[in-house]
């Protein structure tokens, strides 16, 4: 180890000292103000509006709209009262049906198998110092942090009964015939 430099072990142990920073800033940040939350949520919703716009165009959803601009909008909680809250992102698709419907709301999801793909591949394209260190928990963490599907998303997705069912029937499918798949595909 050359003067100044850190082992894997402490990059490691200092990148997740980061996650847990950019998480506790991610649970506050709404206390100091719309816009410092919403520029906080940017990177994390771009990849979450992605994700949509992606598989909206590839299950055949045809997306016609895509905006990251926020827009602000009034929320009533379960207690009745009216809070003023904003819409981060969205994505139109002109083609919600039995195909598209529940892949593309639930497509946010797809970004946790991109961290992890990104956290075990990292270093082939990378170095092993410090900096890529803390670029790849940042990256992890932005993934992780834009793969939680809102409201909106869920009702999306669950929309359309016979989609469910037969996106429902397909996993069904390959987790019976798991290990013949496998060996398919081998």
């Amino acid at each position: 180890m050359t003067p100044g430099s850190i082992d894997a072990t402490t990059g490691h142990f200092i990148g997740l000292i980061l996650a847990i920073v950019l998480a506790a800033v991610h649970g506050r940040i709404g206390t100091a103000g719309p816009f410092w939350q919403i520029l906080y949520a940017l990177p994390a919703t771009l990849l979450h509006e992605l994700s949509h716009l992606v598989i909206a165009f590839i299950t055949g959803g045809r997306p016609a709209g895509f905006s990251i601009i926020p827009t602000p909008r009034l929320a009533t909680l379960a207690d009745g009262t009216v809070r003023r809250g904003w819409v981060l992102g969205s994505v139109t698709i002109r083609n919600a049906g039995l195909l598209a419907s529940f892949p593309t709301g639930l497509a946010p999801l797809l970004l946790i198998p991109l961290a992890w793909f990104l956290y075990r591949h990292w270093f082939a394209w990378f170095p092993a110092d410090l900096p890529h260190t803390l670029f790849l928990y940042l990256a992890v963490y932005l993934c992780t942090a834009g793969a939680v599907p809102s409201t909106q998303d869920l009702r999306v997705a669950f929309s359309s009964l016979a989609g469910v069912a037969l996106y429902g029937t397909l996993l069904v499918f390959v987790w019976v015939w798991r290990s013949e798949l496998a060996m398919l595909f081998a």
